[in-house]
């Protein structure tokens, strides 16, 4: 059964002791049921979100999102032009793990509802550009996991015969895939900074003064790593009139070489 609000409001007492709560609310923070999550405002007017696993296959999720917000420093923040969830305390480990952070204000869009043209999608494009252009070595400090272009392409392979072994996956996809694995051109690219898969649904925006979108933070870091940045642009199968725009919008802000087959590997 999930946590209601008022529960994670008393529960989030022991991650910021001293600090009382006097409303909560359910928020929805596109996860696929994997938090329990509220909107609490504190007895100093701050509003915060509080979270815990919904079960114990969550616990690591929101472990690595923890791991991953320490792991952005001050000084990594402010290469980016956008607000990362501040941790403002946290308690407990495992299913009882409660992990409380800012709240960044703004609205999301799911991918199949983002429309194509400027605005909405190129703001999105560029600020995943914008995570991409970080120094890997702020992942290779904290120990997360960091992938060469050919460890991607082993982990590819294996993730391969592991689905052909299932016998579920048709043939003529299962080819496709194999000879894609073979063309050594779309596996000569550089690793970057990534968020290990985030959507349109991660990024929070708000209007400016004459009503144009812009990207106000980016949540769900839990993905934190040096990889392939495909990874981060293959929910754009879910967005087929926005796809031209964002990846428009990446590359126009991109400061990282051109990747010509970036998107034939997003795919």
């Amino acid at each position: 059964m999930a946590r209601s609000p008022l529960i994670l409001a008393a529960s989030a007492t022991t991650a910021l002791p001293g600090t009382a709560f006097t409303s909560a609310r359910a928020l929805t923070e596109n996860a696929g049921g994997r938090f329990d999550a509220a909107l609490a405002r504190t007895d100093d007017g701050r509003q915060v979100v509080v979270r815990m696993p919904a079960t114990d296959d969550s616990a690591h999720d929101l472990a690595a999102e923890s791991r991953a917000l320490h792991a952005l420093t001050a000084g990594v923040r402010a290469l980016l032009p956008f607000a990362v969830p501040e941790v403002l305390g946290e308690s407990g480990s495992g299913a009882q793990r409660v992990l409380i952070t800012e709240h960044i204000h703004g609205y999301r869009i799911d991918p199949a509802h983002l429309p194509k043209g400027p605005g909405y999608a190129p703001a999105i494009g560029g600020a995943l550009a914008a995570v991409h252009a970080l120094p890997v070595s702020i992942v290779r400090t904290d120990g997360l996991p960091v992938r060469s272009p050919e460890q991607i392409r082993d982990d590819v392979k294996r993730l391969l015969d592991r689905a052909d072994a299932t016998g579920r996956v048709s043939d003529d996809l299962m080819l496709r895939w194999r000879r894609a694995l073979e063309v050594d051109d779309l596996w000569r690219f550089e690793s970057a900074v990534v968020l290990g898969g985030a959507t349109s649904a991660s990024i929070v925006l708000a209007d400016d003064d004459d009503a144009i979108p812009h990207v106000v933070g980016i949540l769900d870091w839990a993905g934190l790593s040096v990889g392939d940045p495909a990874i981060d642009l293959r929910w754009l199968a879910s967005a087929p009139l926005a796809a031209d725009d964002v990846h428009d919008g990446y590359a126009s802000a991109g400061d990282r070489s051109p990747d010509p087959l970036l998107r034939e590997r997003a795919r």
